[in-house]
């Protein structure tokens, strides 16, 4: 098959790293193309023919439809598939001027209108729970999987010493970039009132109001930045701690449940089926945060053993080969259709 990504982001988000290893996996035994912003293309296979566009333009640019247009055109492609919403915006208004065996939109969150996935044959959502804002097309869920992290040698000692944690207590990890949708507002006294020991490893805006939480709180938190390791780190932790008020798929919560790392979360839709619902707190609610969290660190053996078949569940549809093999399957259900 002759498959054309369009990617209308760039950055190293969740939604870039999913694109970038969606399209190297599928490299391997199909003809890709990769339409994206030019930072993109040094993160590409060297097999994949890559299209770069200016996708800094608003998505109502005329010079934007132009460029992608010819973009679309310059690789006659058996499938078209635009990664999220403002590809999917421009793709759909695009499309009949475009010649594809099947278009295929991907939607990666909650945000927004999904008005623009209309315009498609069929709908890839990160998630059942995202999947049922689609409602005018056909539509199935494919977890966005990754390759199972690597654990690091005396990797939890290292951690400890590193920021100052007591090795003979549990140590909780959480990351992602310190905004208001990541809730680590919610987590730091959630952290004090359990008396728990958490890394939160990320950077961002909100780093100086969760700083004065901390020291108001007497948290035993600790803020390690941006962190190139931070799959590294996760893997050393004692288990993992997702606090979001929203996400559409957080691929910190997949590399933790294949590091099989225990999970505390909130009620977002992408955890479903992969957390025990008594390890699950309601989004924004500190004291039911504080009351799993109290559980876990208190029943650390416990906790890992309640995760266990959610680990088993994870290994068999969140990995890599499990979201490449569902995507060609809908790839080639279209591709019959023609």
């Amino acid at each position: 098959m002759r498959i054309c990504q369009v990617l209308a982001s760039w950055g190293h988000g969740g939604l870039e790293k999913h694109v970038v290893e969606l399209g190297n996996a599928l490299c391997e035994e199909h003809e890709v193309a990769v339409i994206a912003h030019p930072e993109m293309q040094s993160r590409f296979d060297a097999r994949i023919t890559f299209i770069p566009v200016d996708f800094s333009r608003g998505r109502w640019s005329p010079g934007l439809h132009r460029d992608l247009l010819a973009a679309l055109k310059s690789w006659p492609a058996d499938i078209v598939h635009a990664q999220a919403n403002k590809a999917a915006s421009l793709v759909g208004r695009l499309r009949p001027l475009v010649k594809a065996g099947g278009f295929v939109a991907t939607l990666h969150n909650q945000k927004g209108s999904t008005g623009m996935f209309r315009h498609f044959d069929h709908v890839i959502a990160v998630s059942p729970g995202i999947a049922v804002l689609i409602k005018s097309r056909p539509v199935t869920a494919i977890y966005n999987g990754i390759r199972a992290p690597q654990p690091v040698e005396n990797g939890r000692a290292l951690l400890a010493a590193e920021f100052g944690f007591d090795a003979a207590r549990p140590i909780l990890i959480g990351v992602g970039r310190l905004v208001e949708a990541k809730a680590f507002d919610i987590l730091v006294p959630a952290a004090a009132r359990a008396k728990a020991q958490v890394l939160i490893v990320g950077d961002g805006p909100m780093k100086s109001e969760l700083e004065a939480a901390i020291a108001k709180t007497g948290a035993e938190v600790r803020l390690a930045g941006f962190r190139t390791d931070a799959q590294h780190l996760m893997a050393a932790a004692d288990g993992f701690v997702l606090s979001s008020r929203n996400e559409g798929f957080a691929y910190v919560f997949v590399e933790a449940i294949l590091a099989k790392r225990p999970i505390v979360a909130t009620t977002i839709p992408m955890v479903a089926g992969f957390v025990p619902d008594d390890l699950l707190a309601p989004v924004e609610d500190v004291a039911a945060l504080a009351d799993r969290l109290t559980w876990a660190v208190e029943h650390p053996d416990d906790w890992r053993q309640k995760m266990q078949p959610y680990f088993d569940k994870a290994d068999n549809e969140l990995t890599l080969q499990a979201m490449v093999r569902k995507t060609i399957a809908v790839y080639q259900n279209l591709e019959n259709k023609h």
